[in-house]
């Protein structure tokens, strides 16, 4: 199984604005630069994390972006399945008709068992539980980096 870049770039976000508490609001620009995502990928990212309720947006001079309660209480596991905005991201008999689909194939069954175990095991663990130590280290380190090249 592979998450699709929105669902990776949305779950940076979050972890991102977890780490921040709610003590300050980011903006696109500083996800955009921390993040090393392009600020057009974060606009639709951002839409769609506010219009779920994961993220609160405010406009304006004193505006930016801060995590909500239900991002940081949803599991792991259900925040995927919605990030996906797929009921069926494994495999999908009818987009090209598969011709065992007939002949009563168990592949689509197996597929589905083994990714709600997945999403089971990820609702064990909540956006909290991915809390960095080091947070500092990790972007001072980034510019390090981005300076080298």
């Amino acid at each position: 199984m592979k998450l699709n870049h929105f669902t990776d770039y949305s779950l940076r976000v979050l972890i991102y604005l977890n780490q921040k508490n709610k003590s300050a609001s980011s903006s696109l620009d500083e996800l955009s630069g921390e993040l090393n995502i392009l600020r057009n990928h974060l606009i639709k990212v951002v839409q769609f994390l506010s219009k779920e309720e994961l993220v609160i947006t405010k406009r304006g001079k004193n505006g930016g972006i801060v995590i909500s309660d239900k991002a940081l209480n949803i599991g792991l596991g259900d925040l995927i399945h919605l990030l996906e905005q797929d009921d069926s991201p494994i495999i999908n008999c009818h987009t090209k008709p598969c011709v065992f689909m007939p002949f009563n194939c168990k592949l689509k069954s197996f597929f589905n068992i083994a990714y709600q175990a997945f999403l089971d095991s990820m609702n064990q663990h909540h956006l909290p539980d991915l809390a960095f130590n080091n947070w500092e280290n990790i972007f001072s380190g980034q510019q390090k980096v981005q300076d080298n090249v």
